[in-house]
């Protein structure tokens, strides 16, 4: 399902701001895919393997019918962001999800993962 049949649009901007504030945070990027994920990780690490600069892209995956969250780490964005963070990242989602809060595990997520891939601030931007 895509996330335009799940998210009204004001979710759908609540979510893109979430992903925004992330990224701005950190030196990775972000992207959600909502919708079945007939064969778990693996289609998970499918789609996040045809994503643009997938070596610095977090992936976040979630399968509302099957009660699936899959988070795929590129080479480089799994410097920062290990599978402890990652794991951080699903329960704060399924601790939300369960009191039907899908947009606010959403943000919740992103804003986990992005303060855990935070870009570190160099002297010059002082």
């Amino acid at each position: 399902m895509p996330s335009g049949e799940f998210f009204t649009v004001d979710e759908q901007n609540e979510i893109a701001k979430s992903i925004a504030a992330a990224e701005a945070a950190s030196d990775v990027n972000f992207s959600l895919f909502v919708g079945e994920l007939e064969n778990g990780r693996k289609e998970a690490i499918d789609l996040h393997s045809k994503l643009a600069n997938s070596s610095a892209t977090i992936l976040v995956c979630v399968d509302l019918q099957n009660f699936a969250i899959e988070i795929v780490t590129g080479s480089y964005a799994s410097a920062t962001v290990d599978d402890q963070v990652c794991r951080l990242a699903a329960i704060s989602m399924a601790n939300a999800f369960a009191i039907n809060d899908f947009v606010g595990g959403i943000s919740q997520a992103f804003s986990v993962l992005g303060a855990h891939a935070y870009r570190p601030r160099s002297m010059t931007d002082v």
